[in-house]
């Protein structure tokens, strides 16, 4: 039997052991964010106003189109292995509030902590993400932006990496900054996302969220041949 890699077992914790998310939302600290320029934050409403709709339009139409492939996805995974067909794990979102972020089951349920045939396909191609437009429709999380991290790794990361903070000064995102630079997943150094994430909140612009989104497709194809490479 092939052994995962401990980073990929790491990669997604069975909810149960993470505290509740009521209980978290009523302990939520809020550590000093650190400086950083923030023309989302600091500008006119306008602005937050206009990304927001784009989020709303952008997940909804994503959540219409790809029901298709959700429908047939959900089928194969119910197919391939047994379990749930969604994964809930807790994440932490803008202003240090945390959310449940809602993926594709891509790994057996349980004690068993490998990931399944279908989830080796899901995951490199990103579509075990899929979901996540019902996060960006409801406000936790945006098309673009830093990815969310589990609130003890962000506590740890807070704790040691100067600045990590200031990330959660806008909502986390499906793809950003850090993911089209070939930041995914957990292989890089976390300090390297960091500076992508702090130098996406402090250039944000509308153009620079399109200018993501378009180059997205290419960096998923990109990332998924260099991981399903022998």
């Amino acid at each position: 039997m092939k052994t995962q890699p401990a980073a990929l077992v790491a990669t997604e914790l069975s909810l149960a052991e993470a505290p509740p998310l009521a209980a978290l939302r009523a302990d939520v600290r809020r550590p000093g964010i650190g400086h950083v320029d923030c023309p989302l934050r600091d500008g006119p409403a306008a602005l937050r106003a206009a990304k927001r709709l784009g989020d709303i339009l952008v997940s909804a139409a994503g959540l219409v189109i790809s029901a298709p492939f959700l429908c047939v996805l959900s089928l194969l995974i119910r197919l391939d292995s047994k379990g749930a067909v969604l994964y809930r794990q807790t994440r932490i979102g803008r202003d240090g509030v945390p959310f449940e972020l809602i993926k594709l089951r891509s790994m057996f349920e349980g004690d068993d902590a490998r990931v399944t045939r279908l989830g080796r396909l899901l995951r490199p191609l990103g579509l075990d993400e899929l979901p996540q437009f019902w996060n960006v429709l409801v406000g936790h999380m945006s098309v673009v932006g830093p990815r969310p991290e589990r609130p003890h790794l962000v506590a740890h990361y807070e704790a040691t990496l100067p600045g990590y903070a200031a990330r959660h000064v806008v909502r986390p995102g499906i793809t950003g900054w850090a993911q089209i630079h070939g930041l995914r997943g957990g292989e890089r150094p976390i300090s390297e996302r960091l500076r992508f994430d702090r130098e996406y909140i402090r250039r944000w612009s509308v153009v620079l969220d399109l200018k993501i989104l378009a180059l997205t497709v290419g960096a998923v194809l990109r990332d998924t041949r260099r991981e399903l490479r022998p």
